[in-house]
């Protein structure tokens, strides 16, 4: 790795990174304070199996279900992927189009090493939001009267971090595969997107239920981390995605002529 690259990539990232924090934050403190006025009229939602599992179980009659359907099944994991997907798409494909990227490589620094730096920086960017996701549960929580143990906030934190690494790795090897931003953007969203629908849709057909296993929000949602705490199988397998995803970003841009 790069460390100069590193650090400048983080320090171009910092700003919209240290606002989505503050934001996010401040929505689960709201959510967390509205619990206690709302949540328990609410219930449990009656509405088909594969809508409620898009929803997080649709169960906002209590604490852990009102923050798994608020929270854990939209808001957490599309702000980390748009925060890891434009981050990347923007660090490779975008910096190429603008012509950075060429320059860069004119000092002495390989594209395996220069990726690895700018995907370390991508790394550090989620673990800025998934911290920030961590403080804004334990203030939410303790807003809406507590209930939910710092361990199991930490927990879904951490599995929202593997999330957006995994998603964040997409769009890094797409961006160095295509020298497109708006290829790799798009290319890691409908990956998002459509993994979202097979985790929620899939397991109600039984022939195609195995689908699901192909969805990186299967291993971020599906043993309930906010529930059951961290399930290390899950995060072994999102974590080798982002590695393996990473890899076989450096290895095509180390095949493509750059734009100069």
């Amino acid at each position: 790795m790069s460390w100069p690259v590193f650090k400048m990539a983080l320090r171009l990232r910092l700003p919209s990174t240290g606002f989505a924090a503050v934001g996010l934050v401040a929505v689960l403190l709201v959510v967390g304070a509205l619990f206690p006025a709302v949540g328990h009229s609410f219930g449990k939602l009656n509405i088909p199996k594969g809508v409620a599992d898009l929803l997080g179980g649709a169960d906002y009659g209590t604490l852990r279900g009102w923050f798994r359907s608020e929270i854990g099944s939209i808001y957490g994991p599309l702000l980390i992927g748009a925060m890891a997907i434009t981050g990347a798409a923007s660090s490779t494909a975008g910096e190429e189009e603008d012509r950075i990227l060429a320059l860069v490589l004119a000092y002495p620094v390989n594209r395996s090493r220069l990726i690895a730096a700018k995907a370390g920086a991508i790394a550090a960017v989620v673990v800025i939001i998934a911290g920030a996701a961590w403080i804004g549960l334990i203030g939410g929580v303790a807003l809406a009267g507590g209930g939910i143990g710092v361990l199991d906030l930490g927990a879904f934190s951490l599995h929202l971090a593997f999330f957006g690494f995994a998603t964040g790795a997409t769009a890094l090897t797409a961006g160095a595969a295509t020298g497109s931003r708006a290829l790799a953007t798009g290319a890691a969203a409908t990956v998002a997107v459509i993994g979202w629908l097979i985790n929620g849709f899939a397991p109600l057909v039984h022939a195609i239920a195995w689908l699901k296993y192909l969805s990186p929000f299967y291993y971020y949602t599906a043993h309930d981390p906010l529930g059951g705490g961290v399930d290390v199988a899950d995060l072994t397998v999102l974590g080798c995605a982002a590695l393996a995803l990473t890899a076989v970003a450096m290895v095509r841009i180390g095949r493509r002529d750059l734009r100069a």
